[in-house]
């Protein structure tokens, strides 16, 4: 069960995952316990834009909704998953089997993993709207404020530790 509620919640911050954050409090105090669990359990580290949501102060029943959303397309988004994992493994075994392969070899697969992962996306997309139709205009404005300062701290980030471009070759 929170497997799936992982994916939903990862599902919904790879669409929206526009600035790194800070690593989540362990109390998580403004969401509750469910919805921080949630937002906080999703590949890569979570999804951004449901810890956005511990700064929206969400009202009882707007937790309830949003758990009803997140809920509601589970079944679907698990099994697009387990299709998309599917076919990396079988991406996987035709580049690590034996005998020679080439690209033609791999179109096929290629083509209904992205084929997936624009199914994905939709979903997320869809996912994210209902959500956001749920927040006041003011939540989103506060939501849209917090983004804003996380973006502007992950650009000093990047600053203070110097673009890619000045990493030292680790190749010599």
């Amino acid at each position: 069960m929170i497997r799936s509620k992982t994916l939903i919640a990862a599902a919904v911050g790879g669409l929206l995952c526009a600035s790194p954050l800070a690593a989540p409090s362990a109390s998580a105090q403004g969401m509750g316990g469910h919805m921080a669990r949630v937002a906080m359990s999703g590949m890569h580290g979570g999804s951004p834009f449901l810890m956005l949501l511990r700064s929206a102060d969400l009202t009882p029943a707007q937790k309830s909704q949003v758990h009803l959303i997140l809920s509601s397309n589970r079944t679907q988004m698990m099994s697009l998953h387990r299709q998309l994992m599917a076919l990396h493994e079988q991406i996987s075994d035709k580049l690590l089997g034996a005998g020679s392969v080439s690209s033609a070899d791999l179109k096929p697969l290629v083509q209904k993993a992205s084929d997936l992962e624009a199914k994905l996306n939709q979903d997320m997309a869809d996912t994210a709207v209902a959500i956001r139709n749920v927040l006041t205009p003011e939540q989103v404005k506060k939501l849209a404020d917090v983004h804003k300062k996380l973006h502007d701290l992950h650009t000093q980030v990047q600053q203070l530790m110097g673009s890619e471009q000045n990493m030292p070759d680790t190749d010599d």
